[in-house]
């Protein structure tokens, strides 16, 4: 089939991936046309799914592609509508992972662990590692016990989930900054303040607390151009060989 006879999709099917190609790289490309909801990235196909927020958006990077090749690293992308209008990612059994959601919570909230800390957790790291999997609406770092942790609250149990799934023993970086997550037995998580160690992304306007900054300052200081809720910030997490 030609791309032109496929109907529109908010998901696109991207070939001829380079090698060298992470995630990362294709999310980053792809959120200059609109907000990526998630992406399905088949490394050994070197393919990828990506899903936007509306077809509208993803009609303009096909165009895009179409009328003038999108080069990534070393090769030109090929781009053309999904024959489905969201992806699914399958997920395991969550008791063979990090356990069942407790009871009288929603399986939205992950408790994330970090060990074998080389480089700093920061809320943009959390949430550009997280952002993957879907959107997030609440974050909240913190350090407890010389433990550096994370609690993410994401819009969908279905998303976090797939978080458990796919980041559960794997590290941000090479050899180090290893991910240990379990479900959270919080129902919701509180926010207060909107600065570098919380943010309520469902309410831009909380104060900043001691940082001295309104919520909207530090919102468009520490994530520009942030569009809304699960939009990933501009905030680059190093690349290095061995992360996921």
């Amino acid at each position: 089939r030609k791309m032109a006879d496929s109907m529109p999709s908010k998901v696109l099917h991207i070939r001829n991936l380079p090698e060298e190609c992470t995630e990362m790289d294709l999310r980053s490309l792809s959120c200059q046309f609109g907000l990526v909801n998630r992406v399905l990235f088949l490394s050994r196909k070197q393919q990828a799914f990506v899903e936007f927020s509306t077809i509208e958006e993803a009609a303009m990077m096909l165009a895009t592609c179409q009328a003038q090749p999108i080069r990534l690293g070393t090769r030109n992308l090929i781009a053309q509508f999904s024959n489905k209008q969201e992806i699914t990612i399958p997920v395991s059994d969550p008791s063979s992972r990090g356990g069942k959601p407790a009871t009288g919570t929603d399986g939205r909230i992950l408790l994330v662990t970090v060990t074998d800390v080389q480089f700093p957790v920061t809320l943009e790291v959390v949430y550009q590692v997280f952002g993957m999997c879907g959107t997030i609406t609440k974050l909240v770092i913190f350090n407890k016990q010389g433990k550096e942790q994370a609690l993410v609250q994401f819009e969908r149990a279905e998303d976090a989930a797939v978080a458990m799934e796919r980041f559960q023993g794997k590290n941000i970086y090479s050899g180090c900054n290893t991910l240990n997550i379990q479900y959270s037995n919080l129902p919701d998580i509180t926010v207060k303040y909107n600065n570098d160690r919380s943010y309520d992304f469902t309410n831009p306007t909380l104060p900043a607390g001691e940082q001295g900054l309104g919520g909207d300052a530090l919102l468009s200081a520490r994530f520009p151009g942030m569009p809304g809720p699960g939009a990933p910030p501009n905030a680059k997490i190093p690349t290095q060989p061995g992360g996921f």
